[in-house]
């Protein structure tokens, strides 16, 4: 389950980065959020399935 939910919010987040970048008024402290939130997004994904959620 927490498979799915970690590659969905990567979906999301890839979407909502794609929006802000073609935004020429983004919010630029938003949009850096949103990269780190897709990094950490992915590092938990990247993970053996055999390590203790942290």
């Amino acid at each position: 389950m927490q498979n799915y939910i970690s590659h969905e919010n990567i979906r999301r987040y890839e979407k909502l980065i794609a929006i802000s970048e073609g935004d020429p008024s983004r919010d630029e402290a938003r949009h850096q959020t949103l990269l780190r939130l897709l990094a950490e997004e992915r590092a938990k994904d990247e993970r053996p399935h055999d390590w203790p959620d942290v």
